[in-house]
C-alpha cells in the first residue's frame, strides 16, 4: 500500500522514468517528476493525473546544484515530506575509445550521470532524515559490473552511482535510510539509439561481440523492478545493486 507516500522520479519525461511514475500513479503515490524536458515532462503529468494522482511536474537540469535544490524543495512545499526517491536521471553520449572523448562529453556525461545522482541525494537525504527515513532507488546499469565497448565514460559513471549506493546502505542504516540500486542491460528506449550510431561499422561489429546474449526489456519491466526494491525489497536489498541484465551478467 502507498499510504500517500511521496516519491520524486527524477528522468520522467521518457522512458524508464515515465514508466516508473505510471506505475506509481495507479498504486496511489503522491509523485513530484523532474526532468529538462519541460513538454515532455508535463505530458508524463497530465497522465499521472489522469490516472487519479496527486503530481506536481519540476523543470530541472539534475546537474546544476540550485536546479536540484529547487526541486527538492517544491517537493517539501507542495508535500511536506519524501518518503522515496527514484534517482533515474542518466544520459549517453558518443561511444568511442576513452581517448577520444572531449570534455564537454565528459562533463556533460558525469554532470548528470553521477553529480546530478549526487546532489539528488545530497538533498533529498536530509529531508528524509528529518522525516524518520525512506527509500532511494538508484538506476545504475549491467555497465557497473561489465562495460560494453566503447563505453567506458558511461560504465564509469555507473561503477561510481553502484559505489554510492553501497555507502548508503553502510552508513545510514541506523537512520532508517534504505538504498538499493537497480541494473538493466538493454531497455527498449531512446538513450542508447544515438549513442550507438556514431560506431563504425568495425566498432558496431566489436559492440556486440563485447556483449553477451540477453534478453531486452521493456521499460515498465524495470520500472517493476524498481517499485519492488523501493517498496518491498528495500529493507533486505539494502546497499545492493539487483542484476537486470536479462542474463548477460552472471553474478
Amino acid at each position: 500500500m502507498s499510504e500517500n507516500k511521496v516519491v520524486v522520479i527524477t528522468g520522467c519525461a521518457t522512458g524508464l522514468g515515465r514508466e516508473t511514475a505510471l506505475k506509481l500513479a495507479e498504486q496511489g503515490y503522491r509523485l513530484v517528476l523532474v526532468d529538462f524536458n519541460e513538454d515532455a515532462g508535463n505530458d508524463t503529468l497530465a497522465t499521472v493525473i489522469e490516472k487519479g494522482a496527486e503530481a506536481i511536474f519540476v523543470t530541472a537540469d539534475v546537474s546544476k546544484e540550485e536546479d536540484v535544490q529547487n526541486y527538492v524543495n517544491e517537493a517539501v512545499k507542495k508535500f511536506g515530506t519524501i518518503d522515496l526517491f527514484v534517482n533515474n536521471a542518466g544520459i549517453m553520449v558518443p561511444m568511442r575509445l576513452l581517448h577520444e572523448y572531449n570534455m564537454d562529453e565528459y562533463n556533460r556525461l558525469m554532470g548528470v550521470n553521477l553529480q546530478g545522482a549526487f546532489l539528488g541525494l545530497k538533498y533529498v537525504i536530509p529531508v528524509m532524515l528529518e522525516n524518520g527515513g525512506g527509500h532511494i532507488v538508484n538506476t545504475v546499469s549491467s555497465n557497473s559490473f561489465k562495460p560494453t565497448a566503447f563505453n567506458g565514460l558511461y560504465s564509469a559513471s555507473k561503477h561510481a552511482l553502484a559505489a554510492l549506493t553501497k555507502s548508503i546502505g553502510q552508513d545510514y542504516q541506523e537512520m532508517n535510510i534504505r538504498a538499493v540500486g537497480v541494473a538493466p542491460n538493454t531497455m527498449n528506449t531512446t538513450i542508447g539509439v544515438n549513442p550507438s550510431s556514431h560506431l563504425t561499422e568495425e566498432r558496431f561489429a566489436k559492440l556486440i561481440a563485447s556483449t553477451g546474449p540477453n534478453i531486452a526489456a521493456e521499460p515498465e519491466e524495470i520500472a517493476d523492478v524498481i517499485i519492488f526494491a523501493l517498496t518491498t525489497g528495500a529493507t533486505m536489498l539494502n546497499g545492493t545493486t539487483v542484476n537486470c541484465a536479462g542474463g548477460q551478467i552472471f553474478q
